[in-house]
């Protein structure tokens, strides 16, 4: 090949398709730390993050908790309603849980050989100019935070090269007469002549008109040609080969939660609360100075984790958001039994695995 770089990427990928391995995952360049406004960004952000308090508890009175505990128990085909009317409310006590999440959005670049049929036509090939890396290309997702995937042609990697199932040919021996462009008449089996009722021979209808004489059968498949188009180069012998770049855009997201009933983490993140803390930008720092430790250390130990996960990938930006979620723990009473249910969310939903009146196991406890 006349360029250089193009020369380095045959030695990268093989000079030959039956070479070529599938695909190489190609690292970013290395990028800088955290600049000085980042930091500076990320201590404002730090400090109103200090001054910021966990709202108080969501409150929750007696008819509330009950009113609840009985729409969920309707969904119950086998729960009974008496017990949520008649029980005894004896301790409603309100408390928060934390749900933190971190999403890092990515990019990983893969390069591969690639062919396509040539018959004929401009080729950008590398005399239009050097191959440029990767990396080079500028290639924007759709959206942040949301999976695509792009594949397109590197440019001036394009070259012409003899078909490397044909050889250049063009065609291929045909499978179904191997090559001989003809199969042995199935009806009169080869020998050209029929014998009808009264013991007269005559010319066999389906073989007599045969190119290849009589007793044989014009191969269908190949039109008695005994060869067949070359189905990767579509019967031109050559083909266009290219590095195909493919360009993945993927969200990785990690959370911890903060919650002292031991609940489903699950239902947790399916029910709503408030929005304590939320920050996006191409890097996110940990919070340090959230009121819980625990939060703190979570984001500390995820955001380490994710920087050093990708490092095959280029990270295009982070989001991070901490949510808080009201906890209710209702104690109650019911003829002998002692139980508890907890209601979660502005929208009071109920977790109640050992509800008392019930008939069966099988039902959901969500």
């Amino acid at each position: 090949m006349p360029s250089s770089a193009l020369s380095r990427y045959d030695r990268l990928y093989g000079k030959t398709i039956l070479e070529l391995p599938i695909s190489i995952n190609v690292p970013p360049p290395e990028i800088q730390e955290l600049d000085a406004a980042n930091s500076s960004r990320s201590s404002v952000r730090s400090g109103d993050l200090r001054r910021a308090e966990i709202p108080n508890a969501h409150e929750i009175t007696e008819d509330v908790a009950r009113a609840a505990l009985l729409s969920h128990v309707q969904k119950k085909c086998c729960y009974g309603a008496s017990a949520a009317k008649r029980m005894n409310i004896v301790k409603i006590s309100p408390s928060s849980a934390f749900h933190y999440e971190l999403q890092t959005f990515t990019e990983k670049r893969e390069t591969s050989w690639a062919f396509t049929p040539y018959g004929g036509g401009n080729i950008d090939s590398s005399e239009f100019g050097d191959p440029p890396t990767p990396w080079d290309i500028t290639v924007e997702p759709e959206l942040l935070f949301h999976n695509e995937v792009k594949v397109m042609e590197v440019p001036h990697t394009a070259t012409v090269k003899h078909c490397h199932r044909c050889h250049g040919a063009g065609s291929l021996l045909c499978h179904q007469c191997h090559g001989k462009g003809w199969t042995p008449c199935l009806t009169c089996h080869g020998d050209g002549w029929r014998t009808d009722s009264h013991g007269r021979r005559d010319l066999c209808f389906y073989c007599h008109s045969s190119t290849h004489g009589h007793g044989k059968q014009d191969c269908l498949k190949c039109n008695a040609r005994g060869c067949v188009a070359c189905p990767t180069c579509d019967g031109y012998g050559q083909i266009r080969c290219f590095i195909r770049l493919t360009i993945t855009w993927s969200t990785v997201t990690a959370e911890h939660i903060v919650e002292r009933c031991s609940l489903p983490t699950d239902l947790i993140k399916q029910v709503s609360g408030q929005v304590a803390f939320e920050e996006e930008g191409p890097r996110v720092l940990p919070i340090v100075t959230f009121p819980d430790a625990t939060i703190n250390l979570a984001s500390i130990q995820l955001t380490k984790e994710h920087l050093a996960a990708f490092t095959d990938q280029r990270i295009v930006a982070q989001r991070q958001q901490i949510r808080i979620i009201p906890v209710t723990q209702v104690s109650y009473e019911w003829k002998s039994y002692s139980g508890i249910f907890v209601m979660l969310g502005f929208e009071n939903r109920v977790h109640c695995p050992d509800y008392p009146q019930s008939c069966c196991c099988g039902c959901s406890i969500l």
